[in-house]
């Protein structure tokens, strides 16, 4: 659930199959210095044709002081407008809560019968389109897609309205030209699915307080598949697992093989290069790292003249 301290007792959630989507922190969120009002923003996985649900709560820990005034939650998705949803100071007192559930947008068909068809994730395809208009016009699309954003308005109720907005919904898939998702991580945008039929809706004349100059509080939330969380970075990608021979195919293994045949082979030819030999006679050679031999031994005999020479056994080996 995402709330904001600047203004307590106002919270988002977005769910599917009424279980709320687990929220990841917006790296960037405290780098826009143009935001004009508190914002939370958020990361959220989405899956492929999967119905999700907005849940909105007001709380009694929020203040209503200011001049007896009206919440309007205002529901964009993709940059379109859903729906206002009115919260009044009653719905609170006591400690109780102001809850709007927006499953979809409001349609209304020729009979007059209201339905509302429910928001469902659908996956962006890419086609390689260069055309300057198809780029220039997917470009202002891809700009809002992949959104959800609710902006908390305080307003003055005057009495029963009527509304302006026209209620349609139309589903189908998104398919946007390659260029014009350049740098960004766009996986998904909102289509329409099933129809549920609803009773007429109820409209108030409300004007927004000048003097707040917009929303009070906003929420905004960015749906990517979980590649694309890992492509910007907000979940962490994938480690690469550690190649085993049981996961090897032959062919691996028999690379594997040749690679460390090579290598020893190498090994053998850099030793052999260490140990250089020269050729004394036919059929011996000699080591020239190892010592030096050890010197004949030698013997002294003495002539008739009394002189002492060295006699060398040439018998030796």
């Amino acid at each position: 659930m995402a709330i904001n301290d600047d203004v307590p007792g106002l919270a988002v959630t977005v769910r599917c199959h009424e279980r709320p989507l687990h929220e990841l922190e917006d790296p960037n969120s405290h780098d826009d210095d143009a935001v004009a009002c508190p914002t939370t923003s958020k990361y959220i996985e989405c899956v492929d044709d999967t119905e999700f649900d907005l849940s909105i709560v007001v709380d009694s820990t929020y203040h209503w002081g200011y001049r007896n005034h009206i919440l309007i939650a205002s529901t964009y998705v993709d940059g379109k407008h859903i729906r206002g949803s009115v919260i009044r100071s009653r719905e609170t007192d006591l400690g109780g809560l102001g809850i709007r559930q927006i499953k979809g947008q409001e349609v209304c068909n020729s009979s007059g019968l209201w339905s509302v068809r429910k928001f469902k994730f659908a996956p962006v395809k890419t086609i390689d389109d260069a055309q300057k208009e198809r780029v220039e016009s997917d470009l202002k699309v891809a700009k809002t897609l992949g959104t959800i954003e609710i902006k908390f308005m305080r307003a003055i109720e005057y009495g029963p309205g009527t509304s302006r907005h026209n209620h349609s919904a139309k589903s189908g898939t998104f398919e946007l030209a390659e260029k014009s998702l350049k740098g960004k991580a766009v996986s998904h945008g909102t289509s329409y699915g099933v129809c549920e039929a609803i009773p007429t809706p109820s409209w108030v004349d409300a004007r927004d307080i000048v003097e707040d100059n917009g929303p009070i509080l906003v929420f905004k939330f960015m749906y990517r598949s979980r590649d694309a969380l890992k492509r910007e970075l907000i979940i962490p990608r994938s480690p690469s697992r550690s190649p085993t021979l049981e996961n090897m195919t032959s062919a691996e293994r028999d690379r594997l093989a040749r690679e460390r045949l090579n290598e020893l082979r190498d090994r053998k030819v850099k030793r052999e290069n260490r140990n250089p030999v020269i050729k004394r006679e036919v059929g011996e050679v000699v080591d020239l790292t190892e010592d030096p031999p050890a010197p004949r031994p030698t013997k002294r005999s003495r002539l008739q003249d009394g002189r002492e020479v060295d006699v060398v056994d040439l018998t030796d080996d």
